[in-house]
């Protein structure tokens, strides 16, 4: 049985139960929120920088102004956080399906005296989990290609640009490691 992804569908918990009940304020990750609908990037020692649907850049609630590409940039980035978001979510609850799936199985499993079916029924949920947390890798990628076009043509959003190369291959790497460890 995947037991390594046990912690993975915790994780996943807990990044469901960080939502608020009214769905106006959500982490993404360490460096970015979202709330009442804008994307709210964190750099240390400095106000948060937001950003619209519309590619509105305001920091410390002060409008930055940007260009036409520039805007096009940051309404990449909004996107590309959102799909993170909303990836984030679909693992959470593909882990919390595995899981109870899991507790199914195994009580289904040793009532009927056939405890073989376990495994493959909790692997079988476990692999849409791992599917789910792919995209979530990827995600975190094309988010951090989006900062780094944002970056080099916003110098105002450079201090924001926190995400690192390796978070998105560490992400891969665990993964993989998850997988070949089966």
């Amino acid at each position: 049985m995947r037991t390594h992804l046990l912690p993975l569908m915790l994780l996943a918990a807990t990044c469901l139960a960080g939502c608020d009940d009214d769905g106006r304020h959500e982490t993404i990750a360490n460096y970015i929120s979202i709330h009442d609908g804008s994307i709210a990037v964190h750099a240390p020692g400095r106000a948060d920088a937001d950003i619209s649907a519309a590619g509105d850049l305001s920091i410390a609630n002060a409008s930055v102004p940007v260009t036409a590409a520039q805007r096009d940039l940051l309404k990449h980035y909004y996107g590309a956080a959102l799909t993170l978001r909303d990836h984030g979510i679909a693992t959470g609850k593909a882990g919390i399906a595995t899981a109870g799936q899991a507790l199914k199985s195994v009580a289904s499993g040793l009532a009927s005296g056939n405890p073989d079916k376990i495994d493959s029924e909790v692997n079988a949920s476990a692999a849409r989990v791992e599917a789910q947390a792919a995209l979530v890798c990827n995600d975190l990628a094309d988010l951090r290609t989006a900062q780094q076009a944002l970056a080099a043509q916003l110098p105002a959003f450079q201090p924001y640009a926190q995400i690192k190369a390796s978070e998105a291959d560490d992400c891969r790497r665990g993964l993989k490691k998850d997988h070949d460890s089966d």
